[in-house]
């Protein structure tokens, strides 16, 4: 692999945008458009270095932390490969006066999910790939021991989880519960990543801080109206309720540990606070306690039974009528 040209600071606030500024008009490389922090290593420097100079040189800010290391990507501009690696950190500074680097900046934003497309301002050619970067960086979120990270296919700067999404459903506890083809699987990454950008909500992919082991998915998804089992489920809860629902699915692995309530509390974190929705609801087979336990310890309370096809209540066969406990959460 050849050596890093420059790095990248994904910079976020309390309120997980990431901040951005855009280029001069007189700058040769990229004229006016929305760029993360960060430029080319000087000569001698490490990445880590390189990230501390162009932090306090762009903004006056300083690097407190490397959080996690988001994208190592190459890109190409006027016949030349550069390599690129982004970080995601936390830093010491007053985040509401930045300090712009005069004759290269000539303004400040941060980006949060409504405003992802500002990335695409002044790019004739549509590229897409730091807006997807940053996309990432601000639908990601941390708890206690786990990494949240959208669920992606490849697009030039992330290699997508497809590959981990497949290890997920062959995972024996998560294999009785989803019953999938690999064909499937693969289909179900790109609708994932389908959701974050139509619904404004998808599911994550879950890792554990400690080692970076996978550890499953889970997160929001948005219903689409009319269905039956959507239906059911409005009739039961009324119409505050949007067509958020909450939904989990760890390896074997990592159960009995109380990852499933973290993921589920982030979930409900995320609807209330980032998406200001009203209502969430989360459902799963009667026959599934341990799901329900979760539910119950996220502060959700029970809202009826609907019928859909699944595990009997006995758990021993699949039905199309399988009873389903369902959940709800208000804000």
């Amino acid at each position: 692999m050849r050596a890093v040209d420059c790095v990248g600071a994904l910079i976020r606030d309390e309120q997980q945008r990431v901040y951005v500024q855009r280029r001069t008009a007189e700058r040769r490389l990229l004229p006016g458009i929305w760029d993360i922090v960060g430029g080319h290593l000087e000569p001698g420097e490490t990445p880590e270095q390189a990230l501390a100079r162009e932090v306090e040189e762009e903004t006056g800010w300083k690097v407190r932390e490397i959080v996690w290391t988001v994208a190592d990507w190459e890109w190409e501009w006027e016949g030349r490969v550069r390599r690129e690696v982004d970080y995601l950190i936390t830093v010491d500074g007053d985040l509401s006066r930045p300090r712009l680097e005069a004759g290269k900046h000539d303004a400040s934003t941060w980006v949060g999910p409504d405003d992802l497309d500002l990335l695409l301002v002044n790019r004739p050619d549509g590229d897409r790939r730091l807006r997807d970067l940053v996309a990432h960086a601000v639908r990601t979120r941390f708890t206690n021991h786990l990494r949240l990270e959208p669920i992606t296919g490849p697009n030039g700067v992330l290699p997508g989880h497809a590959p981990d999404i497949h290890r997920l459903f062959t995972d024996p506890w998560i294999a009785r519960w989803y019953d999938t083809s690999p064909e499937q699987q693969a289909a179900r990454v790109t609708e994932h990543q389908t959701r974050w950008d139509r619904d404004g909500v998808g599911k994550w992919i879950a890792y554990e801080r400690a080692n970076g082991e996978l550890a499953g998915r889970g997160g929001l998804s948005r219903m689409p109206a009319g269905t039956p089992t959507a239906d059911a489920i409005a009739a039961l809860v009324g119409p505050e309720w949007t067509g958020l629902e909450l939904g989990w699915a760890l390896t074997e692995s990592a159960r009995g540990r109380g990852l499933a309530t973290e993921l589920g509390r982030a979930g409900l974190d995320y609807a209330f606070t980032t998406l200001n929705a009203s209502a969430v609801v989360a459902f799963t087979e009667q026959a599934n306690t341990a799901s329900q336990a979760v539910m119950q310890r996220l502060g959700m309370h029970y809202a009826g039974e609907i019928h859909a096809e699944g595990w009997s209540a006995d758990g021993t066969e699949v039905r199309p009528d399988a009873p389903f406990a369902v959940y709800l959460a208000r804000r």
